[in-house]
């Protein structure tokens, strides 16, 4: 896939998807200056933009001791 192509499967904008490239941070192929991308770069895009669901942290209260 082209950069425009593959934008469109992320449903990002080109330009962002471009700055990446240059940047070296999502997986992609070259065939000399040309850009593409197969289904596993995209694959690992998704994957590598994974957010985890933070846990809340477990509150702790330090009562003071009455005495």
């Amino acid at each position: 896939m082209t950069i425009p192509e593959a934008a469109r499967v992320l449903a990002v904008p080109e330009s962002w998807l471009r700055e990446r490239v240059r940047l070296r941070r999502v997986a992609h192929r070259r065939l000399g200056k040309h850009v593409r991308f197969s289904a596993s770069d995209l694959e690992a895009i998704v994957d590598g933009a994974a957010q985890h669901a933070l846990t809340p942290r477990r509150m702790t209260h330090r009562w003071r001791q009455q005495g």
